[in-house]
């Protein structure tokens, strides 16, 4: 089967699931108008508590309507003390809140998110709010961690990701990688892989998990925001483009902003001694715009991405060798977990799947 007749299956399929989904969906709204306060987060959680809290209080208010309202036209870049930053067209910002009668075509989702194009009204010269949020072309999502059934939007229109691991300090997480392909393969935008801190890796063992992925047509590079290498072709690959930069905490990822953008000067914090984990220097999603064209959405760190609206059916669409390889199996609804027959077993064991990506694959299946 085709990865495109295979996605083609997948939306159909997909569209009655959303039908069941949504009545559940309906009653976690209702459970959520009970709560009384707001939760506390820790630093961790703490990378989206803008959208996520505020769209908790406003989103069962949010008028859906089909006609269109008047306003200006802007995007959301970030969000700071209860406001959203909107770039208006001619480059300038202004910060805008939201009310009760704020339109949005996504009823079970975030309401506003780092990267929607809205429309605003201007209450005063320096205070806006925002009238209507407009369809997203796509959306980098993760399952809240205080409600786990509620779509935490981290950013939305954008062209590709940018996944950076590090070498070293703290290790690579392939079974993270693999988590941000599959989502970027089911909601429909490109993938780049990054490693960075090679200067860590004299001897360039990174180069084996790198082919491993480069031979799935993944395009990445390795960078060294310390010594420069690999700088010149990952500015390249984001020019011209919306990417956002995910990974987790410590990998680098404002080190490296600063390296291809030196006016940015974004705060850099090293590796806790204590545990040798990454600390958190970006707490919320931003938009920033590049000087060489392009802009970048730089999120928080993270230790593990919840999938959101991916089914077991879908993980197979971020892993093209076990789609090509299940044609041959027994059954056409094998999962290739532990089915009699399984062709995507035995080309593990033939050498043709790599064990670690196969064996990540089953983890994904298991979390879901």
């Amino acid at each position: 089967m085709s990865r495109n007749m295979w996605t083609q299956k997948r939306k159909q399929s997909r569209k009655l699931d959303e039908l069941d989904r949504h009545e559940e969906r309906r009653q976690a709204r209702k459970a959520r108008a009970l709560e009384q306060g707001s939760e506390e987060l820790s630093v961790e959680d703490s990378e989206h508590h803008a959208d996520e809290m505020l769209s908790r209080r406003v989103r069962d208010k949010a008028i859906v309507l089909p006609e269109e309202r008047t306003g200006e036209p802007g995007r959301v870049v970030a969000y700071r003390r209860n406001t959203f930053l909107v770039e208006r067209e001619d480059g300038s910002t202004i910060g805008c809140r939201t009310r009760s009668t704020t339109r949005t075509p996504h009823e079970d989702s975030t309401l506003v998110a780092v990267g929607d194009q809205v429309l605003f009204e201007v209450l005063e010269e320096k205070e806006g709010v925002i009238v209507e949020v407009r369809p997203r072309r796509n959306r980098l999502s993760r399952s809240s961690k205080l409600h786990r059934e509620v779509e935490q939007v981290m950013v939305a229109n954008i062209d590709q990701i940018l996944i950076v691991a590090s070498v070293q300090e703290p290790w690579l997480k392939p079974g993270l990688i693999d988590r941000y392909l599959v989502t970027a393969a089911v909601n429909g935008f490109d993938s780049l892989l990054c490693f960075n801190k090679v200067d860590l890796d004299p001897d360039r063992h990174y180069q084996e998990i790198a082919e491993l992925y480069g031979g799935l047509d993944v395009s990445w590079c390795a960078t060294s925001a310390e010594t420069g290498e690999g700088m010149d072709r990952l500015r390249s690959l984001l020019t011209g483009r919306t990417t956002v930069l995910s990974g987790q905490s410590g990998v680098g990822k404002s080190s490296l902003l600063n390296a291809l953008n030196p006016d940015l000067r974004l705060t850099v914090r090293g590796i806790s001694q204590y545990n040798s984990k990454g600390t958190h220097t970006t707490t919320a999603a931003r938009l920033i715009r590049f000087n060489f064209g392009g802009h970048v959405v730089d999120t928080p760190g993270i230790k593990e991405l919840s999938l959101w609206g991916v089914s077991r059916e879908d993980v197979q669409m971020g892993y093209p060798e076990i789609l090509r390889e299940a044609d041959g199996c027994r059954f056409t609804n094998c999962r290739h977990s532990e089915e009699p027959g399984c062709a995507v077993a035995d080309a593990v064991e033939a050498g043709r799947i790599s064990p670690l990506r196969y064996q990540n694959y089953l983890s994904i299946l298991e979390s879901l």
